[in-house]
């Protein structure tokens, strides 16, 4: 019992805490290579902007 509570703790001692902001958006359309998003706010012109999965985009009208 007392080695499952030292694993518990070294598990607990060694996790990461760092802290990570993502703008996330939601896709609601998607049509002729052109997909339109809401939700990023912070998105700038001609940014590019990662779907996931290797996909890559442009940011153009905001």
């Amino acid at each position: 019992m007392s080695n499952l509570l030292q694993d518990i703790e070294a598990q607990i001692a060694g996790a990461k805490t760092d802290v990570a902001r993502e703008n996330v958006g939601v896709v609601r359309e998607i049509g002729d290579g052109v997909a339109k998003i809401e939700g990023l706010t912070g998105a700038m012109m001609n940014e590019m902007l990662d779907f996931g999965s290797g996909v890559t985009g442009l940011a153009l009208n905001l």
